[in-house]
């Protein structure tokens, strides 16, 4: 799975600025998927959810892993074919508000999924006094533009970090799963400091 792809037409960013079709995007990021199992998940018609999952394969977002027949029924694994996908810079003009929407459905996903591995996460996760405490950081800043992105890149930087030590480590009988998340994004006001 690539780290990042580059929406590069029209009708990859038309495919993109549905809602449902970003909710089924989010999971497939996260692992394989049959059309039932997504059917299920979302609880909506499994018709309606092939039809999405063939838009999606159309424009290249995701790929048909693996079939597996059961019960006589060819069972088709979908994934994602990227971990993140953003616009090229030829679709600015037309890409604002489709972006801005997509970008906001899948972040509260991404905030749904952050839920539920906390809840799901082991006792000793937040207890374990031989490590140290679970990363919780919240921040405010007012910057410039240009600051921000400053920001943004090293902190990519350091997730492409992360991806490669993980790739290193996949074999290693220690390594166990952890999760890690950021989000930063302009805000109207500060919520933790009093209006200047």
């Amino acid at each position: 799975m690539e780290q990042m792809m580059l929406i590069n037409n029209r009708d990859q960013l038309k495919i993109i600025s549905d809602p449902l079709r970003v909710k089924i995007l989010m999971l497939l990021i996260e692992k394989e998927y049959t059309g039932q199992n997504i059917s299920e998940l979302l609880d909506i018609s499994r018709a309606n959810i092939h039809y999405h999952l063939k838009a999606l394969e159309k424009v290249g977002f995701i790929e048909l892993k693996r079939t597996e027949e059961k019960n006589g029924i060819i069972q088709k694994f979908y994934r994602a074919v990227a971990k993140s996908y953003l616009p090229g810079e030829n679709l600015f003009p037309y890409a604002q508000e489709i972006i801005s929407s997509a970008n906001r459905v899948a972040l509260l996903n991404t905030m749904d999924r952050i839920k539920e591995r906390l809840i799901n996460a082991p006792d000793h996760a937040f207890y374990d006094f031989n490590i140290l405490v679970p990363i919780m950081i919240q921040s405010e800043m007012k910057l410039t533009k240009e600051k921000f992105d400053v920001i943004s890149k090293k902190i990519n930087d350091l997730y492409s970090e992360l991806n490669e030590l993980e790739k290193m480590g996949q074999d290693d009988p220690n390594a166990k799963w952890y999760y890690f998340g950021n989000f930063g994004f302009e805000v109207t006001e500060p919520f933790f400091r009093l209006k200047e």
